[in-house]
């Protein structure tokens, strides 16, 4: 696509979320070196950036580390809505750490012994076991799911396609300044079957190919 075309849908992409608690990102390929192991090293700078700002957000007494609510809020902010509280867990777990100072509490005769591990309460996870867990999520994300929501945003009333009227209508709210010849360029170049606009496969092609 175009450079004018791809930072369009940046701009666009990142200024549709007026009052959310995501912050705002632009629009990136998610996976960046996928000959890397390491998922942090997988994905894009921008998908690198949100983490960081979820994290930063998410962090509400700024102590550097995340409880489990503030874990679980990050990651939905993120777009990880879906996943089961079980799975959470166990992935918190697994990077968390006990929070500075915790020791089991003392026995208490009659009463069931108290835990010899911190429970999911008592852990903390820090920056960088935050960014390995949600770049693990976001190296996994099948890259067409993010596209789509992208394309959805262009495609004003769900008609399959994203016309010249679409882009004229993304160029206005964005305040830009761009001839309508070529708005009109940009349909056409990439709707290749002369539909008058560009298709959900168009533009997954426009952007899985590069």
């Amino acid at each position: 696509m175009n450079n004018y075309a791809s930072s369009t849908m940046n701009e666009y992409n990142a200024s549709t979320r007026p009052g959310s608690a995501r912050p705002g990102s632009r629009f990136a390929p998610p996976i960046r070196n996928p000959e890397h192991a390491e998922p942090w090293d997988q994905i894009s700078d921008e998908h690198r950036n949100e983490i960081n700002d979820c994290f930063h957000l998410f962090d509400m007494n700024k102590d550097d580390q995340l409880d489990f609510s503030e874990f679980r809020y990050a990651l939905q902010a993120l777009g990880f809505s879906n996943l089961s509280r079980p799975d959470l867990i166990a992935a918190f777990k697994s990077a968390a750490r006990p929070r500075p100072g915790w020791t089991p509490l003392p026995a208490i005769p009659n009463q069931p012994p108290p835990q010899t591990a911190p429970g999911v309460v008592d852990l903390r996870l820090s920056r960088e076991g935050f960014q390995s867990l949600a770049a693990r999520y976001v190296a996994a994300r099948d890259p067409r799911e993010e596209l789509l929501k992208t394309f959805a945003l262009f495609d004003r009333g769900g008609k399959g396609l994203i016309t010249l009227d679409d882009l004229r209508g993304v160029v206005k709210e964005l305040g830009e300044d761009v001839p309508d010849n070529e708005l009109r360029s940009m349909v056409e170049q990439f709707d290749v079957e002369g539909k008058g606009g560009v298709s959900r496969e168009e533009f997954l092609g426009i952007f899985l190919d590069r």
